[in-house]
């Protein structure tokens, strides 16, 4: 269930593909820090059972309880294993986050527990009585530090908050970026706004080039990605937006396959995740254009 990253450094990997009985939710990837006497989660998983099993693996593993749990932003396949997680380390654990994405967590999280219940399905009962534990060690501004990790403040819309975590190693630096890279195939534009994204990630390639050709990203689901995935997923929006306008233009229907294009990786254009992308690239390029003045 873990994987090595860098001494005292772990991935709890993640399924690729979207929540449902079979993962029992299992589709966001953590990062799991030992620096010092803190044990550092990003990032908790999508259940109040997934977060029980994950303090057993730790205790079994690696001999660790979690001291400290980051919701990086309001996704809840990524931060509602909390409840689990306190229950299986005590009160002495601390939950923190972003005040956006706290405020995100407060207002979105009952309606997002329905959606994962329905995705579930079988397993919906794993999201136990409770499944909201709203961060209660709050931060702000742009960028800062907490324990071993530097973070800043992104987006995926205009209003709504993204965390994306630099943590130093002897091999190099690891930034954790939910929600902005995705280490299996093209990022997921839902709930987002694709032109936000691509110039996100743009600023996230801008900021990480310091670190030189040993950075390594951790993203939503897949394994590390070396460093020229952030650069990658901004031409992959740059590059959407442009074939959807394309296909507009010479009267492609909304309902034809989603486009390829040179440079796009077989594996991203057979990605389920693509042709989401694809439709709500095109939804965005219709609104875009009605809007338009004549």
């Amino acid at each position: 269930m873990l994987h090595a990253l860098a001494p005292r450094v772990w991935q709890v990997p993640a399924a690729d593909s979207d929540a449902s009985a079979a993962n029992r939710g299992r589709v966001s990837n953590l990062l799991l820090v030992h620096a010092q006497d803190r044990v550092w989660l990003l990032g908790s998983g999508p259940t109040a059972a997934a977060g029980r099993a994950l303090a057993c693996v730790l205790r079994r593993d690696l001999g660790l309880r979690a001291t400290d749990v980051v919701s990086p932003w309001a996704r809840p396949e990524l931060v509602l294993g909390f409840s689990g997680l306190r229950a299986a380390g005590g009160p002495a654990l601390r939950h923190w986050a972003h005040e956006d994405v706290a405020k995100a967590m407060a207002e979105r999280c009952p309606s997002c527990v329905q959606r994962l219940a329905q995705r579930l399905d079988s397993a919906r009962d794993d999201l136990g009585a409770d499944p909201v534990s709203l961060p209660t060690e709050l931060f702000g501004g742009s960028s800062g530090e907490l324990g071993p990790f530097r973070w800043w403040r992104f987006s995926r819309a205009e209003a709504q908050t993204v965390t994306v975590w630099r943590l130093q190693t002897a091999q190099g630096a690891i930034w954790y970026a939910p929600g902005l890279i995705n280490g299996s195939g093209p990022g997921d534009a839902r709930d987002a706004d694709i032109a936000v994204l691509q110039r996100e990630t743009l600023r996230l390639a801008d900021l990480a080039r310091a670190d030189g050709a040993t950075v390594r990203y951790l993203g939503e689901q897949g394994p590390v990605a070396d460093a020229g995935a952030a650069a990658q997923q901004a031409r992959y929006w740059q590059a959407l937006l442009e074939a959807v306008r394309a296909a507009m233009e010479a009267g492609q229907p909304e309902t034809a396959p989603p486009r390829s294009w040179p440079g796009l990786p077989p594996a991203w254009a057979r990605h389920p995740w693509h042709a989401l992308n694809w439709q709500h690239a095109w939804r965005e390029a219709e609104v875009q254009w009605l809007e338009a003045p004549r």
